[in-house]
């Protein structure tokens, strides 16, 4: 019986659609059979009339009314419900409605064969036709009762974290069924202090109404945790509740009602978690774990968006050791504490080293990657805000961290002898129009000569655009203006950018330095450019929003409020415009030119006095005449 069961449970949904129409059929023919024309004649002919005769001679008054009801079942939807809803209000509606057209239908087909009609034998038949209708909507309910005790049988649940719903009122039994069909949540009952509903049932669960079933329930379920759903407790009432719930020692959250979701917008714009799927126009790319069984590797700017999450996905290699060094100590003790966490719960033998450093640091640097022994460096330490870096007293810091830092990273490698190398870059830069982007594309020159004067380190970079929800993203920014009730601010209507997310990135970085040769500069094919407006308007109407259209309109205003300094309209990532493949379709190789090891080094001096002196404008000179396409937007 239970492989029969099992194989009806696994059926596409067609088949079962018409092993529902069959039940339906069968289940008209035996109304009509038992409560028609037929076994009442037989019946009143004491069994000696032969019931395959009667059927026969009576056909087209089962016939007419079956094809009605089917008819109208077709075009009602009546079998796209699905069996698990159907008990809904709708669902009834047109069980009755189908089961009244099949009887009456019947009852008209019945008396037409009839020249004279005694209004007696009217309401005789009248009669029947009601009794055969409701005999019908029995039969619909119960084979539906029946299907649903099969689809559920299994679903009785023990396991999944224990779920108390501190209320039995509409909003409690709304988030019943909410979260009744998420396998992660085993709701063990109701509770409500009303003495009308005290030992009542909300589909067949429980409803407790004193505080020592809390405590009970507390102490056979040790993670128990209560979701308050009464919404129309004042604060003093709900604080009440919570002060007499803390002494069970049990997680408490409070939940909104579901029309207070709807009504309040804020609230829905916290709790609704978008997908990057509803967001970006391309699919999502799959991650290829990288084993790096053995070896030492160290992460700069740990603590990071990117660093972290390059981190997280490296200890999915099961490295022998994970240097993290980072230069904030808040952010290095966070990263370090989620890897120590995550590494006990999934039994990884990894080691962890937190480490503070600066990477302009040489004699630190140096120190840390003798110390550990490293074999490959992810360098992912850098100022890639191009506002802050842009401004004029920040741009001598911005260079001495991305480019001076990148060389400290690039010739304590070399000199230590580290296996490999890979440096994080960005789209910015291709043909620069700001400082930040200069910097960059001045540490890639860094990274490809080093790369050609060594034998025993090899070096590679990874170029590509903005990481969604990493720290400056637009994304963040913009869900939090839409909380706020707007205006989203974009910097031009015009503005495209590609994105991706940081785990994406983050795993195809770590992919490409598999592929390193030395000196590569690897390209990540992120898709089509992404116009920002358009993105701005998908995660208002996302958020359930709508866009304001002009002065007096409602919703969220779209405001345009210029291009920053450096800013350009759209951002690209080929210097050479070739693309060379690679292993992975997502990952491409470009062979860019870079200057002579004497021309940069000579740049690099000329750089840093500069900075010493603070000469922004000398700074400037030198960058437009070594990096390629350098034109700030206010040229």
């Amino acid at each position: 019986m239970n492989t029969l069961i099992f194989s009806i449970k696994n059926l596409s949904r067609s088949k079962k659609i018409l092993i529902l129409v069959l039940v339906d059929f069968a289940l008209t023919f035996m109304c009509w059979l038992i409560f028609g024309p037929p076994f009442s004649i037989v019946l009143s002919s004491s069994f000696n009339v032969s019931l395959f005769d009667v059927v026969v001679l009576n056909y087209l008054n089962y016939i007419l009314p079956c094809i009605s009801v089917f008819i109208y079942f077709y075009f009602s939807s009546f079998y796209r419900t699905s069996i698990r809803f159907s008990d809904s209000r709708d669902s009834i509606s047109r069980s009755l409605k189908g089961s009244f057209i099949f009887g009456f239908t019947w009852g008209a087909v019945y008396l037409s064969q009839y020249e004279i009609l005694r209004n007696g034998y009217v309401l005789t038949v009248l009669s029947k036709s009601i009794l055969l209708a409701f005999t019908f909507y029995g039969s619909l309910q119960f084979s539906r009762d029946l299907a649903r005790l099969i689809i559920n049988q299994n679903k009785v649940r023990t396991q999944g974290k224990p779920i108390l719903i501190y209320g039995a009122g509409s909003a409690g039994n709304e988030l019943y069924h909410a979260i009744k069909n998420n396998p992660n949540i085993n709701v063990i009952g109701f509770f409500d202090n009303s003495n009308a509903l005290n030992g009542s049932e909300i589909q067949n669960i429980k409803i407790y109404g004193k505080n020592k079933h809390i405590k009970k329930l507390s102490e056979i379920h040790k993670d128990l945790e209560i979701y308050l759903a009464i919404p129309s407790l004042s604060i003093s009432e709900r604080r009440s509740v919570i002060s007499d719930l803390e002494k069970y020692k049990v997680a408490i959250r409070s939940i909104p009602a579901l029309h207070e979701i709807i009504a309040d917008h804020k609230k829905m714009v916290e709790m609704q978690d978008l997908s990057i799927d509803d967001i970006l126009p391309r699919a999502r790319i799959k991650h290829s774990l990288v084993s790096l069984s053995g070896l030492t590797v160290m992460v700069t700017g740990a603590g990071g968006s990117i660093g972290s999450e390059i981190v997280r996905q490296i200890l999915l290699g099961t490295p022998a050791k994970i240097v993290l060094f980072e230069l904030s100590e808040i952010n290095l003790y966070l990263i370090q504490t989620e890897i120590e966490a995550i590494k006990n719960i999934n039994l990884i033998q990894t080691e962890i080293i937190g480490i503070l450093g600066d990477v302009k640091d040489v004699k630190r640097v140096k120190e840390i990657i003798s110390n550990h022994e490293v074999n490959t460096i992810y360098h992912a330490a850098a100022y890639k805000h191009v506002p802050i870096v842009e401004y004029y007293e920040n741009i001598s810091e911005g260079i001495k961290n991305n480019v001076f830092g990148t060389k400290v990273i690039c010739d304590a490698a070399r000199d230590l002898k580290v296996d490999k190398v890979v440096v994080i870059s960005t789209d910015k830069a291709v043909r620069p129009s700001n400082i930040m982007g200069a910097s960059k594309r001045l540490a890639e020159m860094v990274v490809q000569s080093a790369d050609l004067h060594t034998e025993d380190t090899k070096y590679c970079m990874v170029r590509f655009g903005n990481v969604i929800n990493s720290s400056g993203s637009v994304v963040p920014l913009f869900r939090k203006q839409i909380s706020e009730g707007g205006p989203i601010t974009i910097t031009h209507n015009e503005v495209t950018r590609y994105f991706m997310t940081i785990s994406e990135a983050s795993s195809l970085v770590i992919q490409a330095g598999e592929y390193a040769d030395g000196g590569d500069v690897f390209i990540l094919d992120m898709g089509e450019q992404v116009k920002i407006k358009d993105l701005a308007e998908k995660l208002i109407y996302l958020s359930g929003r709508n866009i304001k259209q002009g002065k007096d309109g409602e919703g969220i205003e779209i405001k345009e409020v210029g291009l920053r300094p450096g800013e350009k309209l759209y951002e690209e990532l080929l210097i050479s415009g070739v693309e060379i493949k690679t292993p992975n379709s997502k990952i491409f190789k470009s062979n860019e030119s870079y200057p002579s090891l004497e021309v940069l080094n000579c740049a690099l001096q000329d750089l840093s006095s500069c900075i010493i002196s603070n000469d922004v404008p000398k700074i400037r000179e030198i960058l437009k005449d070594h990096v390629e396409g350098f034109k700030e937007a206010t040229d």
